[in-house]
């Protein structure tokens, strides 16, 4: 979690390019992990040299500790639940080649699943950022095997 959370909060920095400051807002469950994470890379963020080494390149953008939120009183928590489920269903469908979860299964279909994708697309609601990888929805998967 600690590594998936680094890089998301880097993603969300590198993007902003300090055109705009940042919040992050989670679900309740995590705060504690979470916060001490963001608290070590706003000082010291080691990025990997493409010539050798690493440097540091601290958070600067992120204006406030990751701050907590029950979902049942977040619509905002709650789409952003249904968008991150359905990226992950297509990750394990699609690039994983793996069935659906049984329980999953009985209620939507492979096929929905995409639908759903395309509707978040840039060529539809313009929700997911296409730009990010040559994954057709600008997903990145790390690790990369």
């Amino acid at each position: 979690m600690e590594n998936a959370l680094k890089y998301n909060i880097q993603r969300i920095e590198n993007t902003s390019a300090g055109q705009w400051n940042y919040l992050i807002i989670t679900d309740q469950g995590r705060i504690a992990p979470m916060r001490t994470t963001a608290r070590a890379i706003r000082a010291y963020n080691p990025i990997p040299s493409k010539y050798s080494g690493k440097i540091n390149k601290p958070i600067n953008y992120l204006i406030e500790d990751i701050m907590e939120k029950d979902s049942k009183e977040s619509y905002f928590i709650q789409i952003c639940d249904f968008v991150s489920y359905f990226v992950h269903l297509y990750f394990k469908t699609r690039h994983k080649k793996e069935s659906l979860p049984s329980r999953v299964g009985r209620l939507i279909d492979y096929k929905f699943v995409g639908q759903v994708m395309a509707t978040l697309s840039n060529h539809g609601a313009g929700v997911l950022n296409e730009l990010a990888s040559s994954n057709k929805y600008g997903l990145v998967i790390y690790p990369s095997k």
